[in-house]
């Protein structure tokens, strides 16, 4: 009788881990969410998920390859749950709610929001895969504006549009690196949040 010597299973080898790669990116998830995309390693990754050190390059070439991914999945995430989430028909009322669930993207996801807009990722220059994201979301928002207020001209409306974006957007910033201030009582964020869509929506107004 022949006995087969007993081989153990190398952790981390794609063909016993079908779907090492969607595990990564969800683990990848994790970590940024908890601790910030700066303390994602590579090997920090593999012991989150415990596979050795070398798969998770079977599945992204270094560590940028994988935040990218992680970056283009929460503009997906945030892009859906922003217009799947407003209900009403009405163009002022629909680019308000998609405006405000920007807002709680940003407070709800504040370090995955910070890899989407403040990391390496962007500061150079904007990688492909996410100018393709945000111009889809550009696009969307766009079209919306349009309807609210179809009598300006596209060369004023694009100003008006960018001003109110960059009030928003940067309320989104500086509410997450909490440098917010207002005279005292201040008031609750949400409550804060929502009047400064309607103010920043007020550029809109012919």
């Amino acid at each position: 009788m022949t006995i087969r010597p007993v081989t153990r299973e190398r952790r981390g080898r794609p063909s016993h881990r079908e779907d090492l790669r969607l595990e990564l990116l969800e683990a990848a998830k994790t970590v940024i969410a908890r601790e910030g995309y700066e303390a994602l390693s590579m090997r920090k990754l593999a012991e989150e998920i415990g596979v050795s050190s070398a798969a998770p390059y079977h599945h992204f070439p270094d560590r940028q390859a994988l935040l990218l991914a992680v970056a283009v999945d929460g503009y997906r995430t945030m892009f859906a749950d922003a217009f799947a989430g407003v209900v009403s028909s009405e163009p002022r009322e629909r680019l308000r709610g998609l405006l405000m669930n920007f807002l709680h993207f940003s407070t709800a996801n504040r370090r995955t929001f910070a890899l989407m807009y403040e990391s390496e990722l962007v500061r150079e220059g904007l990688a492909p895969e996410i100018r393709a994201e945000q111009d889809l979301g550009f696009r969307q928002m766009h079209q919306l504006v349009q309807s609210v207020c179809p009598d300006l001209s596209d060369h004023e409306r694009g100003i008006r549009m960018a001003t109110m974006w960059c009030a928003v957007f940067g309320f989104a910033l500086q509410s997450n690196r909490a440098m917010i201030r207002t005279p005292q009582p201040e008031p609750e964020p949400q409550a804060l949040a929502a009047a400064v869509v309607t103010q920043a929506m007020r550029l809109l107004e012919s």
